[in-house]
């Protein structure tokens, strides 16, 4: 892996970001080209740039750091659904970077899963960052550009 570029690549991710820009094009192309891999390279990235947003923002808990830096950083609408620390924290995203600039398909019943994967691993690497424990985030419900919210669910190590 070129650090590098990564290093580079989360520079300009994260003031995509914070202006409110999208980055859904980027994914989509790499989509194409990588199929199903994608989803855990931006894991991995959504990861490491998660972690370095941990360095800027502290809250006062995990819940209230996790809606800061969705607002902040325009990641989507986050809405707690079940906080059931210290084993796992459910919530929902409306409008999430990763899928509301895409055309949801004809058949909504048939949307792919890990759209947000993105998502998912920054959570989990701004969570792992602040709290020095292993985390594991999940996509449970996917959609594309419309009312309703992803929903994922971080789920704390427990060693």
């Amino acid at each position: 892996m070129n650090r590098i570029l990564l290093e580079q690549m989360l520079k300009k991710m994260k003031e995509l970001l914070k202006d409110g820009k999208n980055i859904g094009n980027l994914k989509i192309g790499a989509l194409y080209a990588l199929g199903n891999q994608l989803e855990a390279v931006f894991y991995f990235i959504g990861h490491e740039l998660g972690s370095k947003l941990a360095n800027d923002n502290v809250a006062d808990n995990i819940v209230d750091g996790l809606r800061d830096i969705s607002e902040q950083y325009h990641v989507g609408d986050f809405n707690l659904v079940e906080d059931n620390l210290p084993q796992a924290i459910t919530f929902t995203l409306k409008n999430a970077q990763s899928s509301r600039y895409m055309d949801p398909p004809a058949d909504k019943t048939n949307v792919p899963s890990g759209i947000c994967s993105f998502e998912a691993g920054m959570y989990a690497g701004y969570v792992e960052k602040i709290t020095g424990k292993h985390v594991f985030a999940q996509q449970l419900e996917s959609v594309i550009n419309g009312d309703e919210a992803d929903k994922f669910m971080l789920v704390f190590s427990q060693d």
